[in-house]
């Protein structure tokens, strides 16, 4: 039976970052694929993943709970033909976990492959508006885990962190909660979230909360510099392109590449050698589409 795994969270909460960990700490033996949705037009995970040389299938441009089920259902049975010992599944971070359910009752996919674990990714410095703001999907996705891993830890101390771990184990009674600074994590750390599996069926919220997010992808080849990238992610900050609630890729700047992430105001700009092309997705409610691309478009 093939093993599927669930790494979840809500927008820029940390899933790929979590994802290379744990591969980076599974058993070589073990025949790994990788399933990543973005909701964006383009997937920026998926070139980072690839580059480091892990078999990754994209879905993009929507969410496999509802729009694109089909391409989810589809490419699922073509895996399970292939010899093949574990999927990991990285969602969308508006991916409402009671949909998956349909997709496992096909029973194509029911009698090679089971749900094996369901790790979810809390940020926690914005664990407040997510559980405020968009609470439908960022509850579906605390109380169907088998894990639960608190990111960006390290930049809260005790008093502000102590609330955040009680409120999830009020949420999810079963679920165990790893608060670690992820610079400190060790691989029998990732390995024990893998292994323990989900003992308790997956459930349907009462209310479907609709995808109303806009989004914003693209590659291109144009050099930007640092400080120009910057100047991008501070309007951002303002308003001023509509709500920017998620924003990341690679840029080259002409004498190196840069990977930037954003996340609902706060942002990270760094040298990488992950991937080698230029790519940028922005998702949020509002978005100036014409302005964001224009920033990254080549001029005419």
């Amino acid at each position: 039976m093939v093993k599927f795994d669930i790494v979840s969270g809500f927008l820029g909460a940390g899933k790929t970052t979590l994802v290379k960990k744990i591969l980076h700490s599974l058993d070589t033996c073990e025949k790994i694929v990788l399933i990543e949705n973005d909701f964006g037009e383009v997937n920026v995970d998926r070139e980072i993943l690839e580059f480091e040389g892990f078999e990754v299938y994209e879905l993009s441009n929507g969410c496999v709970c509802c729009k694109l089920k089909g391409d989810f259902l589809y490419t699922l049975k073509q895996l399970l033909n292939q010899k093949i010992d574990r999927i990991i599944f990285e969602p969308s971070g508006i991916f409402i976990f009671g949909e998956i359910l349909d997709v496992f009752r096909d029973p194509e996919i029911a009698d090679k492959c089971t749900i094996n674990s369901v790790i979810t990714v809390i940020d926690a410095l914005n664990f407040a508006d997510n559980i405020q703001s968009h609470s439908a999907f960022f509850k579906s996705q605390i109380l169907n885990a088998s894990s639960l891993v608190i990111s960006k830890a390290q930049f809260l101390d005790d008093k502000n962190l102590d609330p955040i771990v009680q409120e999830l184990q009020l949420l999810n009674e079963k679920a165990p909660v790893l608060s670690k600074d992820w610079a400190k994590l060790t691989a029998q750390d990732t390995k024990a979230l893998i292994n323990r599996t989900s003992e308790f069926p997956l459930t349907f919220p009462s209310h479907f909360p609709d995808h109303n997010f806009d989004s914003v992808g693209l590659k291109t080849s144009k050099i930007i510099s640092f400080s120009q990238l910057e100047g991008i992610l501070e309007i951002c900050k303002t308003g001023a392109l509509g709500k920017v609630m998620r924003g990341k890729g690679i840029l080259n700047s002409g004498s190196a590449f840069l990977e930037f992430n954003y996340v609902e105001g706060q942002y990270s700009i760094e040298e990488t050698t992950d991937t080698q092309i230029g790519i940028v997705s922005f998702i949020g409610n509002g978005l100036k589409k014409e302005a964001l691309t224009s920033f990254f478009a080549l001029d005419n």
